[in-house]
């Protein structure tokens, strides 16, 4: 297996290897199990053709002899195994250096070097005599002589760490040699907390134990951690020693992390903690938490210690965290929820109020499963419609419909039927997509709450005026108990219209709402439609920061469906800034990482086939069939795309059409601005002149408009116009398709040399997008222009097709095709369809990728 996620690493590594200075070498320093070993011999592995490499182990039993550690039978560079002891040693550096100047010596764990072999390594370093390069475990003491060579300053000393999120997670999936499912790999990433020989034994266990399950975007992991005799033993090695009191100290720890350490010094004794601390098995942050807090050092512990703690343990050390935390002053405002999720763990009596408040406060925190967990058994003990109010909406939070129903049908079957309950029955139908039973309960809700479920109604089935004339008294009328989420559906329906400006004045006026009650349903949507907005208004930059940010926390903290609801919000923006992979990736939705509801899923497909197509490829996963909704033009956008991919230029054209239709009969004008925009992309802006007048607001979605109007009347001046808009937004693969278009226009007025400028404009801004390969984007390279027929031919041939079956989808004679194909090649300059492929490869791939 190539190493992976090295490769800053492995760069450095190699300059401080190679380079002239003052250093004898490096010594690279390091945890167990980071891969310090892997890296060093990789590295040297490619750095043996030129550098003779000289390789020597420390050994263990070796420890205790002078010279010990040079005793085993190792090889020397160009030769079978030989003894290597010091006079050896020496003797070798000396012939392989008289011959073959810069020697690399590579000495493996050196704090097992005995006393006297550590010296000689010193002396060597001293005097130059190789180029030194030793791995170095800091978790356990070295000689002093070891430590000299970095505090003297005879070697470089690196620092070799774990591995990052996403490198951890590419891992992953290539130690298990198949694609993993997103929530999976960030999960094995989050467990081995990036040591890759812990990521290895927890996805070997993964495979061995069956836990790992097939689904429509990759291996899934269950549940429950994967725990192997290798994995127990590495923990142990950790705990196992551990006396009665640190290890109940390491158990409290593992139940209330982070554990305030004010709390913390109630239970445990300071020279326990520092003697855990010492140990590397716990740490302080003073910095993420507001109080001083105690943190495993490594999460694994807690998952081996969870899963062996007996149950009687378990409960005492619970009640002992609420009797301390009960009796402190310093807690958060959600110290409730703690409080409440340990008497409830611990079978102790909690009352209704105290349930609610804490299912409210987890709410608030976006920690679902914990809401849900406490208004459950807030309605299991205190069975009341405001309970099963609350239980209902939080199944319906995590997509239990059916636990969510049948928790309403009890409760009218207990406490009667009210308005409350028929607004729980509402949500869940409007969430599934069953509208004719929305809309069926709705009409039996009275007053505002009928007026917010019937905008929310319209919004999901892509009546954006008709939302608008609903939400909009709700939302203008503060102190309304519906304010904040019919705001939010205005927001909505006011960026479809095409009016972010409008958008954004309204959030302004009821951001603060959402912080006096962020427990209101679809509260935690706000900010995305703030980020939203941003990318409207052509601040592009700042929308995916945000949205990175947010979807970042939700991942860390392991938000089920607000972690998948973010990265939904993000992938479309990062799939307009040009960045078709990244986007992909968040748009694969699974039921280990998913929104659960309905149309968000059918959404996320949708801008999944989108992302494909960027790329050049049809989606292997078909779309669902398209039906009203809030994202129709998006689903036509990706139909019309797929079409186009597979020659269907007419229905490309005829989707297209209609999705602009539809949006200019609704006031949908931004939806009109996607739909001529993909026109123009897609080689059709011919058909677009009827929508070039679609009233929008800001320069990015006027942008969109003017670009098809330049392309269908090759005004040069207002494709350029586009492109400076798309460039000053951030849409790198639009502003990279205007240039490319300019250029085409240039070379047809006979101004090479403007060509040329737009073309290299074109082409550092396409180097930017992910490998994005559009028809605009096709032979960059060219000093011909191509036909949209002919386009269309060479993103076909891109696809791997022959002319047989290029001639099948375009419903053409093999010999059309091959009469095409030789236009083509003498426009473009190339001899044959290798170097045709080749071709439109290269005008778009990203060299990075």
């Amino acid at each position: 297996m190539s190493l992976i996620g090295r490769d800053t690493e492995m760069t450095r590594l190699t300059r401080l290897l190679t380079q002239s200075d003052h250093h004898g070498g490096v010594l690279l320093a390091g945890p167990s199990g980071v891969g310090k070993t892997r890296l060093a011999v990789d590295t040297l592995a490619a750095l043996a053709v030129n550098y003779p490499v000289v390789r020597v182990m420390a050994t263990w039993p070796g420890q205790d002899l002078p010279f010990g550690s040079l005793s085993a039978r190792l090889p020397r560079a160009g030769q079978g195994p030989v003894d290597l002891p010091a006079t050896e040693l020496l003797r070798t550096l000396r012939q392989v250096g008289s011959s073959r100047p810069n020697t690399l010596l590579f000495m493996d764990d050196a704090h097992l070097l005995d006393p006297a072999t550590a010296a000689l390594v010193l002396e060597l370093a001293r005097q130059r005599a190789a180029r030194l390069l030793l791995t170095l475990n800091t978790e356990s003491p070295a000689p002093g002589a070891v430590t000299a060579l970095w505090k003297d300053d005879h070697l470089r000393r690196m620092e070799l760490g774990p591995l990052d999120p996403a490198a951890t997670r590419r891992l992953a999936t290539a130690m298990l040699g198949a694609p993993l499912a997103q929530g999976t790999a960030r999960r094995l990433a989050q467990l081995s907390d990036g040591n890759p020989l812990l990521l290895r034994e927890l996805a070997r266990a993964a495979s061995e134990q069956d836990l790992l399950r097939a689904s429509p975007v990759g291996w899934t992991l269950a549940d429950q951690v994967p725990l192997s005799i290798p994995l127990r033993e590495l923990i142990a090695r950790k705990v196992g020693h551990l006396d009665l009191a640190a290890r109940d100290a390491l158990e409290l720890v593992v139940l209330a992390e982070p554990a305030p350490l004010t709390v913390l010094d109630e239970l445990v004794s300071p020279e326990v903690l520092l003697s855990l601390e010492s140990q590397e098995l716990i740490r302080v942050d003073t910095l993420t938490s507001e109080v001083a807090s105690a943190w495993l050092f490594h999460p694994l512990i807690g998952h081996v210690i969870r899963h062996s703690l007996p149950a009687l343990r378990r409960r005492n050390h619970l009640r002992a965290w609420v009797k301390a935390y009960t009796s402190w002053s310093g807690g958060s405002a959600g110290q409730s929820l703690r409080i409440t999720g340990w008497r409830l763990e611990a079978n102790d009596p909690v009352s209704e109020s105290e349930l609610l408040e804490a299912s409210r406060h987890a709410t608030d925190a976006h920690d679902l499963l914990s809401a849900s967990r406490f208004a459950t058994a807030a309605w299991q003990q205190h069975p009341t419609t405001r309970t099963a109010c609350a239980h209902a909406l939080a199944l319906i939070a995590v997509a239990d419909f059916d636990g969510a129903m049948a928790a309403v049908d009890a409760a009218e079957a207990t406490c009667g039927p009210s308005q409350d309950l028929l607004a729980v029955r509402a949500r869940g139908a409007l969430l599934q997509g069953n509208f004719p039973r929305a809309e069926e309960i709705i009409a039996r809700l009275n007053g505002s709450r009928g007026q917010l479920f019937a905008g929310m109604a319209s919004y999901l089935q892509g009546q954006f005026d008709r939302t608008l004339r609903l939400c909009s008294p709700l939302s203008d009328n503060p102190g309304q108990e519906h304010q904040l989420e019919a705001a939010i559906f205005q927001m909505a329906a006011l960026l479809h219209m095409g009016r972010p400006s409008d958008a954004l004045s309204l959030y302004e006026r009821v951001a603060l709402v959402q912080k006096s009650n962020p427990s209101a349903f679809h509260a935690d949507s706000l900010d995305e439609m703030y980020a939203t907005t941003l990318a409207d208004l052509g601040r592009l930059s700042e929308a995916v920061d945000l949205l990175s940010l947010a979807y970042d926390r939700a991942v860390a903290d392991r938000h089920v469906r607000i972690d998948a609801q973010r990265g939904l919000a993000l992938g479309i923006v990062l799939l307009e800034r040009g960045r078709p992979r990244q986007a992909l990736e968040l748009f694969s939705l699974h039921p280990a990482y998913q929104v659960g509801w309905q149309q968000w899923h059918d959404r996320a497909r949708v801008w999944a086939t989108a992302a494909t197509a960027m790329l050049g490829r049809t989606n292997e996963t078909p779309l669902p069939p398209a039906a009203d909704s809030f994202f129709l033009t998006c689903h036509r956008i990706a139909q019309a795309w797929s079409a186009y991919l597979v020659g269907d230029r007419s229905s490309a054209a005829e989707l297209l059409l209609l999705a602009a239709g539809v949006g200019r009969a609704q006031g949908a004008h931004a939806d009109v601005a996607l739909a001529v925009h993909e026109m123009a992309r897609l080689g059709l802006a011919e058909h677009s002149k009827p929508y070039w007048d679609a009233p929008v607001q800001g320069f990015y979605l006027q942008a969109r408009l003017d670009y098809a109007r330049a392309l269908a009347t090759t005004d040069i001046k207002l494709m350029r116009r586009a492109a400076d808009a798309f460039t000053r937004a951030g849409a790198e693969v639009y502003a990279a398709e205007a240039y490319a278009e300019m250029s085409q226009m240039y070379r047809r007025s006979a101004q090479d040399r403007a060509a040329t400028a737009a073309a290299l404009q074109a082409k550092a801004l396409a180097s930017r997008c992910e490998g994005a390969r559009t028809p605009a984007l096709l032979l960059l390279d060219s000093d011909e222009t191509l036909s949209p027929r002919e386009r269309e031919l060479v993103l076909l041939v891109s696809q791997g097709l022959t002319d047989k079956e290029i001639a099948e989808r375009l419903t053409l004679s093999v010999r059309t095709v091959g009469n095409h194909f030789y236009r083509i090649y003498r426009k473009l300059g190339v001899a044959n369809r290798r170097e045709l492929q080749r071709a439109a490869f290269s005008a778009s791939e990203d060299p990075q990728l």
